[in-house]
Order: structure tokens, then C-alpha cells, then sequence
């Protein structure tokens, strides 16, 4: 009730909810990512992309592969 504090009393319980909901919480819900390499991309950048991936391999979609993603791209015209 942090949120609450700071701003004016809700009058209503359900602006009162609402204020509850967007508080900051412990533990944040799991981001998605994406994970795109350029063509022009260097070897570098291309094994920071795959140790980003391994870490999060649940939560990302491995679009490293050119050949794929331009196959991705040309399907869905």
C-alpha cells in the first residue's frame, strides 16, 4: 500500500484495486525476448546474442539464423 501513500486516497474500491495492482512487485513476472541478429552483425555480437539466449532459453525466440528469419519474412507476405 506504498502507492497509496503517496498519492490521494482513492475513493472508489475499485480505483483503490487498480492503484494495488500496479504497484511495484518482489518478483517481477518473466520478460519475453526476442533475440535478432543483423546481417552485417560480427562474431562478437553474434556470441553475446547466443550466451543471452542460453541464459534465458525459456523465455526467447533464437532468430540467429539469417537464412530463417528471411524465410520468416517472405511467408508472411
Amino acid at each position: 500500500i506504498d502507492a497509496l501513500d503517496r498519492v490521494v486516497k482513492p475513493k472508489m474500491k475499485r480505483v483503490k484495486r487498480f492503484l494495488e495492482k500496479r504497484e511495484p512487485k518482489l518478483n517481477e513476472n518473466i520478460k519475453n525476448a526476442i533475440l535478432i541478429k543483423g546481417g552485417n552483425a560480427n562474431a562478437t555480437v553474434t556470441q553475446v546474442l547466443k550466451d543471452v539466449y542460453f541464459k534465458k532459453r525459456k523465455e526467447t525466440r533464437d532468430l540467429l539464423r539469417t537464412s530463417r528469419i528471411k524465410s520468416e519474412m517472405l511467408d508472411d507476405q
